[in-house]
């Protein structure tokens, strides 16, 4: 049986990939495109671990008192809105759901607090409950924002939706 401290580390080496399992299958609804916002959104945020532990050193990042103050909700919307300008209402959702969801689980497990709320409230765990329900929560927006960008798609574009309706008045 490994020692606590290489299990710590090895759950650590697992963790990007399980953020970028979780963020891809929150917004799956969304296509493959929204995806990749979103896995690049719940992965590439935790590279602000070795900056605030000033190493790279797996150690160093894993003694960190609580998760970096990026890891907050503020920043979450921040990317959001960063992924609405630059491609639209669904790379921004993408990128605020992949970031989230990353959150969420980093509040789940018992490892360092994570600033959820700051800069208003000090850095906690929410427990794995809350976690899966915001998860969850995200998931179901995930899939209202692909029938809302559907439609719209169809009113605005002449997509499937707008084509075929188009034809069945014409031949009604």
């Amino acid at each position: 049986m490994p020692s606590p401290d290489l299990r710590r580390q090895l759950v650590a080496a697992a963790d990007p990939v399980i953020h970028a399992l979780v963020a891809a299958a929150v917004v799956a609804p969304l296509g493959r495109a929204a995806v990749t916002t979103a896995v690049a959104a719940g992965t590439l945020i935790d590279v602000d671990h070795p900056l605030a532990a000033r190493s790279a050193r797996p150690a160093a990042m894993l003694s960190l008192d609580t998760r970096p103050r990026s890891h907050c909700l503020l920043a979450t919307v921040a990317v959001g809105a960063a992924g609405a300008v630059a491609g639209g209402p669904v790379h921004g959702w993408a990128a605020f759901a992949g970031l989230a969801s990353h959150l969420l689980r980093d509040a789940a497990d018992d490892a360092a607090p994570t600033p959820l709320l700051w800069p208003w409230a000090a850095p906690r765990q929410i427990g794995r409950g809350r976690a899966l329900a915001g998860i969850a929560a995200l998931a179901a927006g995930s899939y209202v924002v692909s029938r809302w960008a559907g439609s719209a798609s169809g009113r605005t574009s002449g997509g499937a939706r707008g084509a075929c309706a188009g034809r069945r008045r014409r031949t009604a």
